[in-house]
């Protein structure tokens, strides 16, 4: 369907803005202002060629530091995944008993190389401020919408192993949660508070997460699509040279990606997106609002608490 050119408007270079066209209400008055058009996606192709080696660089650190974070995170289960792998790091809801939020983890994986946990952690650091550069550059009302929100709830952001109440200006998500191995799900619309997502799309080697920028049409392997099916309009990642950012109203506009290929021996599609979870938000408004303040943990000998950084850290069992 998809491939039928009178059915969808396949995108696959340039730069492009699409909007929701608001149709006049027959009845409205003449003096009345029309609606606005409403933004769905900002769309920006970056060929190989147009990336410079310290880009690649950079984009490499991000894509590598995302497979070894893989030991560290559980895969999300969810119904709207037809196949394929999603992580997600950054900040979530409680789990358990007098947890109030807390940090992705397994804890299992953090258990069995918590020094290959704690290098991980800090490459994150510098991963965070590549993903900032990234869509700043191509968006920096929006990054700064999302900052905004972000300071103003006092909420962490995916990068910090803490929570101060204290953002940064280059903080700009809660979560990032990433994808690999032919990943495709269900149309849906995110649950957000931010107004917008921030969408990365490459092709990494499965070997190690590096990118691969190059057009990978002569060694057998073809991307996905990313789709907007009610307005009838895919991002076609087939012969990706390059990278490929979205920033799109998550919440607003039903989206999905559609991947038919078989699997291929050294690479994969490999996605990323920032966003601001209104669950996270939730949880730390309660915090923030004393929900939790003379209230008593169901569980007897619990006491509230956030599961960040030291709280993994304090779980690791002591070498026997």
């Amino acid at each position: 369907m998809v491939l039928d050119p009178k059915l969808f408007k396949l995108i696959d270079y340039g730069r492009l803005v699409l909007y929701e066209k608001q149709i006049p209400k027959k009845d409205a008055p003449p003096t009345e202002e029309p609606e606005p058009d409403k933004f769905i996606a900002y769309i920006e192709f970056t060929t190989s060629e147009e990336l410079a080696e310290k880009d690649k660089d950079k984009l490499n650190l991000v894509t590598t530091y995302l497979h070894e974070s893989k030991s560290y995170v559980s895969t999300v289960d969810s119904s709207r995944i037809f196949c394929g792998k999603m992580w997600t790091i950054g900040w979530r809801k409680s789990q358990t008993s007098g947890e109030m939020a807390g940090r992705y983890r397994n804890q299992n994986g953090v258990d069995a190389d918590p020094h290959g946990f704690f290098y991980n952690t800090f490459k994150g650091q510098s991963a965070a401020n590549v993903l900032y550069r990234l869509f700043s550059s191509i968006a920096n009302t929006a990054v700064k919408a999302a900052n905004t929100l972000l300071t103003s709830l006092k909420m962490p952001s995916y990068e910090d192993i803490s929570w101060t109440q204290e953002t940064s200006e280059t903080n700009f998500a809660s979560n990032l949660a990433f994808t690999s191995n032919e990943f495709s799900n269900k149309p849906h619309k995110d649950d957000d508070t931010s107004a917008t997502a921030f969408l990365m799309l490459a092709n990494t080697r499965i070997e190690d997460g590096s990118i691969s920028t190059n057009n990978p049409s002569h060694s057998g392997f073809t991307g996905p699509f990313f789709v907007f099916p009610d307005h009838q309009v895919a991002i076609d990642l087939r012969n990706l040279d390059g990278i490929c950012r979205v920033v799109f109203a998550a919440g607003k506009f039903r989206h999905c990606t559609l991947n038919s290929q078989p699997p291929h021996k050294t690479l994969t599609s490999f996605g990323l997106s920032l966003q601001i979870c209104k669950s996270c938000v939730d949880a730390f408004k309660r915090i923030c609002n004393g929900y939790y303040n003379n209230r008593i943990p169901k569980k007897e000998g619990v006491v509230w608490h956030i599961s960040d950084h030291n709280d993994i850290i304090n779980k690791i069992p002591l070498p026997q």
